[in-house]
């Protein structure tokens, strides 16, 4: 089955990162095409640079490009989902069982990670998938779980934020949040989320691996006997 992106990558909107990635072959059907387009060009947010204590980044080497993987595969009821994730990360079922978390193991919470969700079910267009996930995040700062929302650019499938994390002794760590919209077979409708966030350090590792993630992505033919 093939993958069809509704907008512009955005990892291409992110200056230095370079082009055309190697996927692995991880794909069943027809290979996947996603669609190149227009960078979105960010703008600078403009807020007082000393409004928060922001602490600095842990010492974690940034994440890497090309990343060794393999194909993980993922289910949600009747809805299916494949995709490559890095060697060695360790995931997690978040609580719903519609997401899982990938992040290697001994690295600290505040360092980078890859969320994948199956949101099929809820029949919504990419569009209003997106405004639904800023919104959470704008909810989040309304409820004090995290400060100054910037959502530096923004594409038809995705887009690209960064935002301030209580951290300790009433600090805060900077925070870069890139996700992408999927959408399968010809379907308007979302059906599955690639999100990663990481440091500023991370920003071109996440570019990349956000890029593979989308690329290798497909929906798996049901093993033999299974339902």
């Amino acid at each position: 089955m093939r993958l069809r992106t509704v907008g512009a990558g955005l990892a291409l909107a992110l200056a230095g990162v370079a082009g055309g990635f190697v996927v692995g072959n991880v794909l069943r059907g027809d290979p996947t095409s996603v669609a190149a387009a227009t960078p979105v060009p960010a703008q600078s947010p403009s807020y007082p640079v000393n409004e928060y204590d922001v602490l600095p980044d842990n010492g974690i080497a940034p994440l890497s490009t090309n990343l060794p993987s393999h194909e993980e595969k993922f289910r949600l009821n009747q809805f299916r989902l494949a995709a490559s994730v890095p060697d060695g990360w360790r995931r997690v079922t978040l609580a719903g069982g519609s997401a899982w978390n990938f992040a290697p193991p001994d690295n600290p919470s505040n360092s980078y990670v890859l969320r994948i969700e199956i949101v099929a079910g809820s029949r919504a267009s990419v569009s209003a998938a997106k405004g639904f996930r800023i919104l959470k995040l704008q909810n989040a700062v309304a409820d004090g779980n995290m400060r100054r929302l910037v959502i530096e650019s923004e594409t038809e499938d995705g887009f690209l934020a960064n935002y301030l994390d209580p951290g300790l002794n009433g600090g805060f760590y900077q925070r870069f949040t890139m996700e992408r919209w999927l959408t399968f077979g010809g379907d308007s409708t979302a059906y599955a989320d690639i999100a990663i966030t990481g440091r500023e350090a991370d920003r071109a590792g996440m570019a990349d691996l956000l890029e593979r993630v989308a690329a290798s992505a497909s929906i798996p033919s049901p093993a033999p006997g299974e339902a």
